[in-house]
This record gives structure tokens, sequence and C-alpha cells, in this order.
């Protein structure tokens, strides 16, 4: 038997508490994860996770439950995501599971303080007032390279603090890898929700010296190449990168290369071992010497699989293709967290 979902789990507590959420449902995220030993081969059951919003406020909290899932409901504007449509996400038709897998006292109590009710949810679970720790740790959960106050401010970010006994505190800024549009039927009428995965809290043994972390590589370009990366008009090269998936949930996406210089792109293709793969022959106008080709990934349509035009052209109006700018993941729009960037040098036929 699969493990519940814990998304499914948080729904189906949503809509037993009935019409005190209907007011506010559109405007909240259903968030999940899991936490797990610092190898990530052992889920910390029991383990609360507090989540908090951009002045240091708990917002909501949960207890893992025994695959050391959790799920939170989280206002789109503590993810720092726009109010507007949901982009080019993935849309997901699904019913509504039954509750397992998590207490539903604390999930019940998180969806009443996402909904806006006074009190603090955290208090009642043990883990410490809310006044005092987000501001304290802000310093230190930005990523290297970054001010606390940017690194919170990306799309899909949150500040979160994970307490399990025996374990080290994870106090960190964690992000969405993936989010889809979700639509269900409840009393005949189709409704719909915003459904993301936050990246896994491995916890570490509270004698270890070492901290507790929150984040992975799931959906990040890593060794991206060009063969050969010098060519003549008229060669054929070859681009390839890796992009690794994550264990849950399924997460089909469209990759593209779009250069610089011409505007052309190609699309590549899984190659298996979490590789994409494509090829394209040098036109044999192409501009001489360097261009470089930005790799970017865009979850595929349910309805319509393949490329997106008007998803493409909504990553370009966003800016995210331009070199000169740094790329800002945001999650209703791109799947991948990253851009990579790889050079092409073009030279002329040799004549020999």
């Amino acid at each position: 038997m699969p493990r519940p979902s814990a998304l499914r789990t948080l729904l189906s507590v949503a809509l037993l508490c009935g019409a005190a959420m209907s007011s506010r449902a559109e405007d909240l995220v259903w968030a999940t994860g899991r936490v797990l030993s610092a190898d990530g081969k052992q889920p910390i059951v029991g383990a609360i996770v507090a989540v908090y919003d951009q002045r240091n406020r708990v917002i909501d909290y949960a207890r893992t439950g025994p695959e050391g899932e959790y799920a939170v409901a989280v206002p789109r504007s503590a993810l720092n995501l726009s109010g507007g449509g949901g982009g080019f996400l993935r849309q997901v038709t699904t019913g509504v599971g039954r509750l397992a897998g998590l207490a539903v006292g604390p999930v019940r109590d998180s969806i009443r303080a996402a909904a806006g009710t006074p009190g603090d949810p955290v208090l009642r679970a043990g883990v410490g007032a809310a006044s005092g720790v987000a501001g304290a740790l802000v310093g230190i959960v930005a990523p290297p390279g970054k001010r606390p106050a940017d690194a919170r401010r990306e799309p899909g970010a949150i500040v979160m603090k994970v307490s399990a006994p025996g374990r080290n505190d994870a106090v960190s800024i964690a992000k969405v890898y993936w989010m889809q549009e979700e639509v269900y039927r409840v009393g005949g009428a189709e409704r719909r929700s915003f459904a993301a995965w936050f990246d896994p809290v491995h916890l570490r043994p509270d004698r270890d010296e070492k901290r507790s972390t929150i984040g992975s590589d799931y959906l990040k370009f890593s060794d991206a190449r060009l063969e050969p990366s010098i060519a003549e008009r008229g060669q054929t090269v070859t681009i390839s990168a890796r992009l690794p998936m994550p264990p849950e949930p399924a997460t089909p996406v469209v990759v593209i290369a779009r250069n610089s210089r011409t505007g052309q792109v190609i699309q590549l293709e899984p190659a298996g071992g979490d590789r994409y793969v494509g090829s394209f022959v040098v036109d044999r106008k192409a501009p001489r010497d360097d261009q470089v080709l930005s790799l970017i990934a865009y979850a595929e349509a349910s309805d319509k699989p393949g490329r997106n035009r008007a998803a493409e052209a909504a990553i370009q109006r966003a800016g995210l293709f331009d070199v000169r700018r740094p790329f800002v993941y945001n999650p209703l729009l791109v799947a991948s967290r990253n851009r990579a960037d790889v050079t092409l040098t073009v030279v002329e036929p040799s004549k020999r």
C-alpha cells in the first residue's frame, strides 16, 4: 500500500472545517514535505514543523506522520507568490483523500491558524514562543552570498523551524521545489487549490556538531555541456544536462535551451539517469564567435504534452533567459530552480 499523501490529508481536514475556510481557501497553498534523518534514510516521526511570515510570526505548524510527512496551509503572500493566476502550473485532477497518516488535532489547529484564528499554535505544541526565535535566526538562514532579507523574499521561500526530541533543530529558509494546481469535486462542485512540495528536512542527532539542514538538488540543473563547444557552421552539436527529479510527486517537465543571439530554441529529451539531451545543426548563417545557450525547464501541461509556446513567451518576458540578469526561480512559471548557461563558439568551416 502506498503511504497516504500528507497533502490529501490536509485537504480532507480543510473540507471538514467547512465554511470557515471558504473565504480564504483561494489564498492558501497546501504544502507538504518530509523530515528525515541526516542520511535521508529514516523518517522522523512526531517532529514539529513551524513556518513563519515576514514579520517572524508563526503562521502554521504540523507534526510529522509515520513516514516523516507533514502538511501546512500557507498564505500565498507568505511564499512571496503573486495574487494572480497560477501561471503555467501543471493541473492535476484528484479526489480528496481520507484522514490518515497525520494527527488530526494539530492539523486542524494549523488550518485554523492559517485562516487567521488568533493565538500561537506553536505555544500549544511546545516548540517555544515565536517572538525572538525567527528574529534571532534570520541572520544565519540565508544562503552564502545573499542577504537574509533578499533570500526570504524569493518566490517559494519561507523561514521554517523543525524540532524533534534528540535531534538538532533545523532553522533555515525552506524552498518549494514543485507546485501544481489540483482540481477536485466537493458536493458536485469543482474546486481548485494550489499544492506545493518543500525540500526535505534532514535532522542530525543532538550530539552531532553539524547543523541540521533543509534542502535538496531536486530540479536543479548540473553538468550542462556542449559537444563540441567549438563548432563550424553546418556542424551538429549535442547539448546535455542533468536535472534530478524528486521521488514525489510526478514532475513532467519540458526542457529547452535558447540561444542568446539567435533566439533559436532546442528541446532536450529524457535520456535516462536524470539526463536530458538534444542536438542541433549550427545554421549556415549563424553569427560567429561566442553565444550563450540557456537551459530552463517548465511544467508540461497535462492536457497538451510537449512544448508550450505561451509558457516560453512568458519566461522570455520575465527575463529568465537573459544572461545579463540573475535567474530568480518562480514556481508559478518555471520548474527548474536554476538556469544552466553554456557557451557555443561558432567558427568558419575549414577550407581544408
